[in-house]
């Protein structure tokens, strides 16, 4: 899985923002992975030491003293911004490279091995007839749900199932039924790139 950087800015206050950026300078300086920065570390220096100064200002200064420390904020958080989109590009996904940018790993999502069953599968008739309500538990790296009926008992010998819909939640009314006929259900978990193993069979009827 390709990794990626994250940069964290929204609710980042002007001195852990000017620390972040004084790390990024300083992990950016002699790289030969980045030779190419949008903005020279120079420039980025200089602008740390503005945003250093505007900082310093506006803390018992006035109210344009702290529309120019928001204003230059602003800066970084763009000049951020583009570095942290010069590196991706120039790492391709490596992890190993993009950490020495100084900018942090973006949390990978957790993978699963194998999809669970979805357990205690339950079909209810509802008050609108032809209509069977199905629920079900939580399930192990399901995205999403497939609902598979039959209508001949699957104990009895072979079976065809048929897909009734496909959902992310855990739970399902399946509609257009004959009333009082018996129908078997049985839900499968749906994962990233697999699917699990069919539920234990229900035998629902709707009113």
């Amino acid at each position: 899985m390709r990794a990626n950087i994250k940069i964290g800015l929204a609710n980042m206050l002007p001195p852990a923002l000017l620390a972040f950026f004084n790390h990024i300078i300083a992990k950016l300086t002699g790289n030969a992975q980045f030779p190419n920065l949008p903005m020279s570390l120079v420039d980025m220096t200089a602008l740390s030491v503005s945003l250093q100064a505007a900082i310093t200002a506006a803390i018992d200064g006035s109210s344009t003293d702290r529309a120019h420390r928001n204003a230059v904020v602003l800066q970084v958080q763009d000049v951020l911004r583009v570095t942290a989109d010069y590196v991706r590009a120039e790492c391709d996904g490596d992890a190993e490279l993009l950490t020495t940018s100084g900018f942090p790993l973006a949390k990978q999502p957790e993978s699963h091995t194998e999809v669970g069953i979805p357990k205690n599968v339950r079909a209810d008739a509802t008050d609108v007839s032809g209509e069977v309500k199905l629920l079900w538990g939580r399930t192990v790296a399901a995205r999403m749900f497939r609902i598979e009926q039959a209508t001949s008992d699957p104990t009895l010998g072979v079976t065809t199932w048929n897909t009734a819909g496909q959902v992310s939640r855990q739970r399902f009314i399946v509609t257009g039924l004959e009333p009082y006929k018996s129908y078997w259900f049985r839900i499968v978990a749906l994962g990233i790139d697999k699917e699990g193993l069919p539920s234990d069979v229900v035998l629902g009827r709707p009113a």
